[in-house]
């Protein structure tokens, strides 16, 4: 774990027990944003022992999936974004669950996990890494059958682009080939259009009206972000944000987070990613 880890998860926590302890998450409970208000998690390298700061131990995984199965509504992906578009009420507190690259596990023990508890969760694959086009960043990923197999378990895929670079960083050309290809690419491998798009990276800073505009024209129906906070009814269903989970982010911490106690990260998430570095590891 690096220092800006640290540095991050100390502020994380210290949010969370503030909101706890203050009785400010008491009142935030009774809003109406927060009681008609839709989660969507999101995990990336589920391992044994967790290399980096957005892996998470598949001990905390396993506790994370037994407690959220026996307290939430899980929906899929397409459930919550059919729900957010035509205004429907879903079951107070529904979640979805998310991955982002595409690791190895999702066909192995995360795959076992999901699927011992009947919980739906999409993965989102970046093409490149997919085709060998993109070089994978040190550990393993799945390959196109490992996708098909996740398909053909109930799974949903989307989108992570083709090289997962910033849309922010890329011209109105290179921004339409990213997500048009990748599209293309899943269409054809999985003979059915990608359950939506993930954008790289996710701040504010890595989307834009005009990526909004282009993954519309390229066919995709919804797009999530890295953005905290809850999704409500009627939202734009290109900016769904969700919540991030992280390293030591055990069982006391998602009943936090499903608490709301994490919530307030939001307005961090409106002006810090500024100063956060689009780097070539995967995130």
């Amino acid at each position: 774990m690096n220092f800006r880890w640290f540095v991050k998860r100390g502020l994380k926590w210290g949010l969370e027990w503030t909101t706890e302890l203050s009785g400010a998450g008491i009142l935030y409970r009774g809003s109406q944003y927060f009681n008609h208000g839709y989660r969507i998690l999101t995990y990336h390298h589920i391992a044994k022992t967790p290399p980096d700061s957005h892996s998470l131990s598949i001990r905390h995984f396993q506790e994370h999936i037994a407690f959220l199965k026996d307290h939430y509504p899980i929906v899929s992906l397409p459930q919550l974004a059919s729900g957010l578009k035509n205004e429907l009420e879903l079951s107070k507190g529904s979640v979805c669950i998310t991955f982002d690259d595409g690791y190895f596990e999702a066909v192995g023990a995360v795959g076992e996990i999901l699927l011992k508890h009947n919980v739906n969760a999409c993965f989102f694959v970046i093409t490149g890494v997919l085709d060998g086009t993109q070089k994978p960043y040190g550990t393993r990923y799945m390959n196109w059958d490992d996708v098909r197999n996740l398909k053909k378990s109930g799974f949903g895929v989307g989108s992570h682009t083709v090289s997962h670079r910033s849309l922010g960083n890329l011209n109105p050309e290179e921004m339409e080939q990213e997500l048009r290809d990748s599209y293309n690419r899943l269409f054809y491998e999985l003979h059915t259009p990608p359950d939506g798009l993930s954008y790289p990276y996710g701040t504010y800073r890595d989307f834009s009206d005009l990526s909004i505009a282009t993954a519309v024209k390229c066919g995709y129906p919804y797009a999530v972000t890295a953005i905290h906070g809850l999704n409500q009814a009627g939202c734009d269903l290109f900016r769904l944000k969700r919540t991030t989970i992280t390293a030591g982010d055990g069982l006391k911490t998602i009943k936090m987070i499903m608490k709301g106690d994490l919530d307030g990260w939001r307005f961090v998430d409106e002006w810090a990613y500024r100063f956060q570095r689009t780097s070539s590891s995967l995130e």
